[in-house]
């Protein structure tokens, strides 16, 4: 049955390459449909037939339907097409523009969590994006920033802290995220093997930095299944029994969703 146009809520969420798209998870697509079809204010009848539940007609949903196509859905699906660490903190910057167009109320809920999850807008992490920007201006002061933090490492051997910064939740730039001032500035790990001449080199042209992935879903899949199996089994062994047997199945089930689906 086609569901009629209705009216559109504005948000942010952007088309995905095709490439892109076949690789979500089944609710993924579904979720990147529906904020489009929300957006646009028609919905194909393909994405209308597919399975997502109850209908609720409460009008508390529409303060949480415009939280998710204007900030929560966009900001998710720029982390999964720009996944290399050195985008990790323009992904925080681009999630702190999107949150400053929602009201007020909203932004005064939301500031909190992205202070408290604010490890992308680390200064280590400001530098990654900063060294490979195409920006000359930006890759110059990093390299001021590295050359004065192995300066200040001379001078103690201590294990740096890694505390969260203060997030600068009016930056227009994303280098402008913290001040830089007043956080202590420490080399990240993946740089800290340059040497001063390939360091220098970075003015003259961005640093290409091995696209470790900001986030993993496999790595939060991991650790759930090794928290379930561990609340099931006791030993080591067990644990790990347990764990192969359930990828053994999902790679032979890779979806359950009606009886034909189970192979006999």
């Amino acid at each position: 049955m086609e569901v009629v146009a209705f009216q559109p809520v504005p948000g942010h969420v952007e088309e995905l390459p095709d490439d892109l798209v076949k690789d979500l998870s089944q609710d993924q697509e579904i979720l990147l449909r529906l904020s489009l079809a929300v957006q646009s204010g028609s919905i194909p009848a393909t994405t209308a037939c597919r399975r997502i539940g109850p209908l609720n007609h409460a009008r508390e949903l529409i303060c949480l339907v415009q939280y998710l196509v204007q900030h929560y859905v966009p900001t998710w699906f720029v982390i999964r097409q720009h996944n290399a660490c050195t985008e990790g903190s323009k992904n925080v910057y681009r999630s702190i523009e999107l949150l400053r167009g929602l009201p007020q109320d909203i932004q005064d809920i939301i500031r909190p969590v992205i202070s408290r999850n604010g490890y992308w807008a680390h200064p280590e992490q400001l530098l990654l994006a900063m060294v490979a920007d195409e920006d000359r201006e930006i890759r110059t002061a990093a390299i001021q920033h590295i050359r004065a933090a192995r300066e200040r490492e001379k001078e103690g051997q201590e294990v740096r802290k890694f505390t969260l910064p203060t997030i600068n939740f009016g930056a227009q730039r994303y280098v402008d995220l913290i001040d830089w001032a007043a956080e202590k500035v420490t080399e990240p790990p993946l740089l800290r093997d340059l040497s001063v001449t390939e360091l220098q080199g970075i003015a003259a042209a961005p640093l290409r930095v091995s696209a470790y992935p900001v986030h993993t879903q496999a790595v939060e899949r991991a650790v759930r299944d090794v928290t379930e199996a561990s609340l099931r089994v006791v030993g080591e062994e067990a644990r790990h029994g347990r764990i192969t047997a359930c990828i053994k199945h999902r790679k032979s089930v890779p979806k359950f969703n009606s009886k034909r689906d189970v192979q006999m």
